[in-house]
């Protein structure tokens, strides 16, 4: 990789490069992760999920058209391509759902510009500098002490993943990456630079170098921690989804990742070419989701496909199709509502050369859901990254957390630092290790727990002696049979300092929550709900502005009657709560 590809990292404030020289945050199991698969050049809907009871269809497409005994049925209505075999499979285990009809108002038939419109989430009458994941990342990762939070698979960096302020990185390949960053031209670049009045553009471009190196280091290290094992094809698709596996299961804080297959441009032969790509597709997608099945994370991984338009109704004379309008998206996941949501494609008796698909949904539609039901933004959240209204789709089921992780409460008990965590599937570790930083970043054995008990659910006290310290960070490790670690979330306390709050109404109602402090409070607060598994369900900061008591709604995505924890942080301050809704 060269330093082109160097230049497409994240631009992030310099306060963060230490973050990666030392250890960083464990993220506990449970990260949701968004997968998002770019079908670049315009796939061919109509070709993807076949109409096959449409006779208009087969009237349209003599030659084109797949046939209804080779399609892959999924209803009686429709089928998948015949090379899309692991689909088919994951469809019938309720793990792939399909949003018919995908696009926007007045489609443009331009690659370029309508890939633009799919990837800054704008109608298509406006033009933006920044991408709908980049201005996400604008929300919700200023300040964050990892510029990792999204990650493409590439050489370049999309629009897509570019915000004001923050933006994604761009890796093909970890390891070359890494390489390239420690070659010794780049490491005396940066060596040798000094601070120079009126040389901003200099100093931009150094410490773009700068942040790009460090990331380089954090990426390629955390790409090491759990290398994926899985077989995975030997194809350029394969090896990005593999990559992207091995960061997933190391715990890296990334949260969306982006990668590309193509070109779907199907003028000329499509039959051949889409048959080729979908093969790819197919068995990569196939090997990426049994990977994160044997290792546990298919509940927290959703994965997308989705392409800058479809294709026209009728074949032209090259046995391909021109450009067209909507299209397909498929989702991947455990918590996907299965199924076809929209109806077939309603065509026309007597379709001309530019038949378009008709469209059913707006894509924003599917960016609003996504945002809310699965990142766990608010809607006014949502509404402010893609500046508009738009209505959520039923792409989820209710979401369901299984109690499988570690739990951990800590307060201060006078000489000692009192921590409780309770443990779900208890029969699957071995030990338990306490950790302990004065920092929230370089943790320390404390001690080891071993896990006596036979029992599902178990609940464990320890005490640690209080130390001098300002703050102190405890997390739990927890070390499964397999030798797998578990982590707990990370709990800090403050020493010398009164940490008392009260929660109502609790049983949340109407998933409106109020917090009154024991005094007026004039700094942010931060707001996080986790579920039991530690894993991040819901962020916030609110400033009360001198009061005593902030009132704050949440997202109806909690379930009835299911435990989570509340964790109010300020001034220093951290205080966790359980909670319920009803």
């Amino acid at each position: 990789m060269q330093l082109g590809s160097l230049a497409t990292a994240s631009l992030m404030l310099p306060k963060f490069l230490k973050a990666f020289e030392g250890n960083t945050f464990m993220v506990p199991p449970g990260n949701k992760v968004v997968v998002i698969l770019q079908l670049s050049g315009g796939n061919d809907g109509l070709n993807t999920v076949i109409p096959v009871r449409n006779d208009l269809y087969y009237k349209a497409r003599p030659k084109l058209g797949i046939e209804k005994t080779k399609a892959l049925l999924v209803t009686d209505e429709v089928g998948l391509h015949p090379a899309l075999t692991g689909f088919k499979e994951l469809y019938d285990d309720g793990s792939l759902g399909i949003m018919s009809g995908v696009g926007y108002p007045n489609p443009d038939r331009s690659h370029f510009r309508s890939m633009d419109i799919w990837q800054t989430g704008t109608p298509s009458t406006e033009y933006s500098t920044t991408g709908w994941v980049g201005r996400y990342l604008d929300a919700q990762c200023n300040g964050c002490d990892k510029p990792t939070q999204a990650i493409e698979i590439d050489d370049i960096l999309s629009l897509a993943m570019k915000g004001e302020h923050v933006k994604g990185i761009a890796v093909k390949d970890p390891r070359r990456l890494y390489g390239t960053a420690n070659e010794k031209f780049f490491r005396d670049v940066q060596k040798n630079h000094k601070d120079e009045p009126g040389e901003q553009p200099v100093d931009y471009l150094y410490k773009t170098l700068a942040e790009t190196l460090s990331s380089a280091d954090y990426i390629f290290q955390q790409s090491r921690l759990h290398p994926s094992t899985g077989e995975y094809p030997k194809t350029d698709l394969g090896n990005s989804m593999k990559t992207i596996a091995s960061l997933i299961f190391s715990d890296i804080n990334t949260k969306v990742y982006y990668v590309s297959l193509g070109s779907f441009d199907t003028h000329v032969n499509q039959e051949g070419q889409q048959k080729r790509l979908f093969t790819e597709l197919n068995d990569a997608v196939k090997a990426f989701t049994n990977d994160l099945k044997k290792n546990n994370r298919f509940n927290d991984v959703l994965m997308m496909t989705f392409s800058e338009f479809g294709r026209r109704v009728i074949a032209n004379t090259s046995n391909g199709t021109d450009h067209g309008s909507g299209a397909p998206v498929i989702f991947f996941g455990a918590g996907i509502n299965g199924g076809v949501t929209g109806t077939s494609p309603v065509l026309p008796t007597t379709p001309t050369a530019s038949t378009q698909v008709p469209l059913q949904y707006d894509f924003r539609q599917l960016y609003t859901t996504v945002m809310q039901k699965w990142l766990c933004m608010t809607s006014a959240e949502s509404q402010t990254i893609l500046n508009g209204t738009y209505a959520t789709v039923p792409i989820f089921t209710e979401i369901v957390l299984p109690l499988d992780g570690i739990e951990l409460d800590a307060a201060w008990d006078g000489a000692f630092a009192k921590l409780d965590f309770e443990v779900f599937e208890n029969d699957k570790y071995d030990t338990f290790v306490i950790e302990r930083s004065v920092n929230g970043t370089d943790f320390q054995l404390v001690n080891t727990v071993t896990n006596t008990y036979t029992t599902n659910q178990q609940k464990y006290v320890y005490r640690d002696n209080r130390i001098s310290a300002l703050q102190v960070f405890y997390r739990i490790k927890g070390i499964t049979r397999q030798g797998m670690p578990v982590y707990s979330k990370i709990v800090k306390l403050k020493n010398n300092s009164k940490q008392e709050i009260s929660v109502y109404p609790n049983p949340v109602t109407n998933y409106t929550i109020n917090v009154e402090f024991l005094t007026r409070v004039n700094q942010n607060v931060e707001i996080t709900i986790y579920g039991t598994r530690g894993e991040k369900l819901y962020y916030n900061q609110i400033n009360p502005n001198g009061n005593r008591v902030i009132t704050f709604k949440v997202p109806d995505l909690f379930d009835i009657k299911t435990l989570y924890i509340l964790n109010i942080s300020y001034d220093g301050n951290v205080v966790n709560e359980k909670i319920l809704f009803e």
